[in-house]
């Protein structure tokens, strides 16, 4: 059964007793696999494994995966007195205080005020084994959401489809049943013609044999049966493709251009009103199968 490229999926849950984390995944169409992945500075370390439990998902589409952290314990922190700043600003301020006459003391509420001169930096831990194995369940539920609602857009895909592909079987029955109507019309037409253009040139002797001969020729390029015959081929592809288990958007978006090419041929050879309209609305169906598999993965 065939799904979607189009989708949305979110799971959270608390890593541990320091971490809670949220995770969103979206996906839309694309040729390919294009995974884009937000994190935290802190949570860099974990987008190769991000970006494997995406590509063991999804075979296409556009994806984008933000993960999302919220502390629920403070870290530790490392506290630095930056003392190139401390030896280079307090002699100059305690210089500029005996030039205007004031006290030269400092309290420590005044050396605060300095900038840069006190560093507050959170020490972050590594991520523990167990906290992966939490987001990783999270990012593979989050996933497994997505991939539902791409299933269940697939199925809706997968109903039009096969509904086009019946009508585009009753079309193509049309097409044959009237395929020796139109070989008849178009060998009268082609004698008629041979006919006009030897009254026109006058007393002209044509062999019998010849002008058959020439007549079968021709209406043999105006046939419509190999392309027929093609088109049954693709439409029986297509049904295969959409029932099979793996991703099959490339192959159908393939198959459905390789529809529109005979319906054309079959349109450039028709030469009788109710045969281009058949011709008309099997474009059309394709036309619009085409559309569908855009999004199919």
């Amino acid at each position: 059964m065939i799904a979607s490229m189009t989708g949305f999926g979110r799971s959270s849950g608390a890593l541990s007793s320091r971490w809670f984390v949220a995770v969103t995944a979206k996906s839309v169409n694309h040729r390919y696999l294009e995974v884009s992945v937000r994190l935290p500075e802190f949570f860099w370390e974990l987008e190769p494994l991000v970006r494997a439990l995406a590509s063991e998902t999804f075979s296409r589409g556009k994806l984008d995966i933000s993960i999302r952290v919220q502390r629920t314990q403070q870290p530790e922190y490392n506290v630095r007195i930056n003392s190139q700043i401390a030896n280079a600003v307090v002699p100059q301020l305690r210089a500029i205080a005996d030039d205007i006459g004031i006290s030269s003391t400092f309290s420590g509420s005044d050396l605060m005020r300095v900038p840069d001169l006190l560093q507050v930096e959170p020490v972050e831990s590594e991520i523990s084994d167990e906290e992966k194995e939490e987001i990783t369940a999270l990012i593979r539920d989050a996933f497994a959401q997505l991939m539902s609602m791409r299933i269940r857009e697939g199925e809706t895909l997968y109903n039009d489809i096969t509904a086009r592909l019946e009508h585009m079987r009753a079309s193509q029955e049309q097409l044959a049943s009237r395929r020796e109507l139109v070989r008849d019309e178009l060998l009268a037409s082609y004698r008629a013609r041979v006919a006009d253009i030897a009254a026109a040139a006058g007393d002209v002797t044509i062999r019998e044999d010849r002008l058959a001969q020439e007549v079968v020729l021709m209406v043999e390029k105006g046939d419509i049966a190999e392309e027929l015959t093609r088109l049954t081929h693709h439409i029986e592809q297509t049904e295969k493709a959409i029932n099979g288990k793996e991703p099959s958007g490339k192959k159908l978006d393939f198959l459905s251009q390789e529809m529109i090419r005979e319906i054309n041929t079959m349109g450039s050879k028709s030469r009788t009103a109710d045969i281009r309209t058949l011709v008309v609305d099997l474009k059309t169906e394709v036309e619009r199968i085409r559309e569908q598999v855009q999004n199919v993965e």
